[in-house]
């Protein structure tokens, strides 16, 4: 019998009440792992409807971030080095975009509700966003991820989202960074049967000289289902020297 099975069968005294490894340490048991009552699940179906497979509607670009000076000159720099070779900002490596970039790409996303918690299943580089909705707040030692940390709370039929903790890595668009400033609000409602908004305000006192506002709408599919992505099979994406990756366009062999 595993471990974890003989957990499950023994009785909680002694050090295995807090910890089913018998460390004799807490288990770091937090307001998601409680315990949730009959009336939590019944009040999910009183949540609007969100089920099926909702895909980033692509249209014409909506306004540009307006940056600072310092990360004008950033991007600025960077386009440089791009135009004579030495850099591309594009994830070939097999590295996930994060948010915002998660929310527009070219695959589809589920979103599914459990009691304290909206996730969002990303089928890009199977990437998970962790919506909590119990009533927490951000930590106060916030470890910078890809995603961030998000929490939610319902006004009516529109789920807001409070999100921060971003790595400095990933990118407000395609060409343009930020710093470890970025917050993110989000406003998620339905405008028709099928049709999901996601209204975004974007905030970064290094990175942007004024809030950054862009509205994301997805299509629904009941009838669809996601697929695995996995990046790293067969990934056959070359290496330079200076250890960058780059992409193969199947129309153009040499393109980088």
């Amino acid at each position: 019998m595993s471990l974890a099975a003989a957990a499950l069968t023994m009785p909680a005294t002694g050090a295995m009440a807090t910890d089913p490894y018998g460390s004799g340490s807490t288990a770091p048991i937090g307001p998601a792992s409680a315990p949730h009552a009959a009336e939590d699940f019944a009040a999910l179906a009183r949540l609007p409807d969100w089920n099926g497979i909702w895909v980033f509607n692509f249209g014409a670009p909506g306004q540009a971030p307006t940056l600072t000076p310092a990360y004008t000159t950033k991007v600025k720099a960077a386009q440089d080095a791009q135009a004579r070779g030495l850099d591309s900002p594009r994830p070939s490596n097999c590295l996930a975009p994060g948010m915002p970039l998660i929310m527009s790409q070219p695959y589809n996303v589920e979103i599914l509700f459990t009691p304290g918690r909206v996730t969002v299943v990303q089928e890009a580089y199977m990437q998970v966003r962790r919506i909590f909705t119990d009533g927490r707040g951000h930590p106060p030692d916030l470890e910078p991820s890809f995603n961030g940390h998000s929490i939610g709370r319902w006004e009516g039929s529109t789920l807001i989202i409070d999100s921060a903790g971003f790595k400095p890595s990933t990118m407000l668009d395609p060409t343009t960074p930020h710093s470890d400033k970025l917050h993110i609000v989000e406003r998620i409602h339905l405008d028709g049967p099928d049709t999901l908004v996601d209204e975004m305000t974007l905030d970064d006192a290094e990175a942007l000289a004024e809030p950054w506002r862009t509205t994301l709408t997805y299509t629904r599919h009941r009838e669809w289902d996601q697929i695995e992505f996995i990046c790293e099979e067969n990934n056959r994406n070359p290496v330079d020297e200076q250890g960058k990756t780059h992409f193969i366009l199947r129309d153009n062999p040499d393109a980088h």
